[in-house]
């Protein structure tokens, strides 16, 4: 048995009121939800996509020429029109001669090492010997101490011949000069005159080495031939302790270790000594200038017929006379 309810107004108006307040909240909610959660929209589908992406292009294409301007003004920091020099010690060479090597390879100059832009110097400029180089970024300044080498002895040198030829024949006459210093090392080739000396008064009164081979000498570098280097001995020897007879050689020919040929201002012959024997040579030479130089004229005078005349100071205890036929 079902008994009828009866409902007053009141109680569905409260009931109506609370289903339209829980619609309205749920609208609310579905409508918050909507408005944070949107889906992500992907960047082709942006429709300033092009835009964007052409920005990005142009920051990064900035950015890149920013450094690249940075990396060339770091490079380029002793560029020509900023970098000064400074030169001490250069005497063979004008400040615009070291100048005008340096601008050839500027670039490398710059870039390079200090001991590389030294070597550079060395190998293009025959007479500098050391070279030290400093850098100063700040004050834009290249500082380079130059120490050059000194001449000393004028080489004259036959090419294409084994030995030097006979002084006064025709072939005497094909022969080169050159500059050297006491390690052997070509400082410059020195040009002559139509008598086959040099033009310069400075160089006929140098003293002189003899010697021969296949090539010239290469001004810059160390010459090659045996002789010149025991040349130099010679007369490095006769200035450290033969003062006296040093002042008197005109010319050392040893392209023949044992068989020195010295030729000395007073003496009309040349006198050999021996490779092995450089010091006690010499000792012998002096002696002789001293003590027989005049008995030597007197046998040369006695007997002119001689083709080539020597003396031969090799041995310990005596000098002889040599260069006579076998008659003689």
């Amino acid at each position: 048995m079902y008994i009828p309810l009866v409902l007053s107004r009141e109680y569905t108006a409260a009931t109506n009121s609370t289903r339209m307040f829980a619609l309205s909240r749920r609208k609310k909610r579905n409508a918050y939800v909507r408005e944070t959660s949107m889906p992500a929209r992907r960047l082709g589908k942006h429709p300033n996509a092009k835009v964007y992406i052409l920005r990005r292009v142009i920051f990064v294409v900035s950015i890149l020429l920013t450094l690249a301007f940075i990396a060339k003004v770091g490079l380029g920091f002793f560029g020509v029109e900023y970098i000064s020099f400074e030169l001490s010690g250069n005497v063979h060479y004008t400040e615009a001669e070291i100048y005008d090597i340096l601008a050839e390879q500027l670039d490398n100059i710059v870039t390079d090492s200090e001991a590389r832009t030294a070597t550079y110097l060395k190998e293009n400029l025959s007479y500098i010997k050391e070279a030290h180089v400093s850098k100063h970024v700040m004050k834009r300044l290249l500082t380079i101490e130059i120490i050059e080498r000194e001449p000393f002895a004028l080489l004259k040198f036959y090419e294409g011949f084994k030995t030097p030829p006979v002084p006064g024949t025709t072939a005497d006459r094909e022969r080169a000069f050159f500059l050297v210093d006491v390690d052997a090392h070509v400082l410059e080739s020195i040009d002559v005159g139509k008598s086959g000396a040099p033009i310069d008064e400075r160089f006929q009164k140098m003293r002189t080495l003899v010697a021969a081979g296949d090539k010239l000498p290469k001004v810059g570098t160390v010459a090659q031939t045996s002789g010149i280097s025991l040349g130099v001995e010679v007369l490095e020897t006769a200035l450290l302790r033969q003062t006296g007879l040093a002042t008197q050689i005109e010319s050392i020919d040893a392209s023949r270790p044992q068989q020195i040929k010295i030729r000395i201002k007073t003496l009309p012959l040349p006198v050999w000594i021996a490779g092995d024997a450089i010091g006690a040579g010499l000792h012998h030479i002096t002696l002789l200038l001293k003590q027989h130089k005049i008995r030597v004229l007197e046998l040369l005078k006695a007997h002119p017929n001689a083709t080539q005349p020597y003396l031969d100071a090799r041995f310990e205890d005596s000098l002889y006379l040599g260069g006579y036929t076998e008659t003689k």
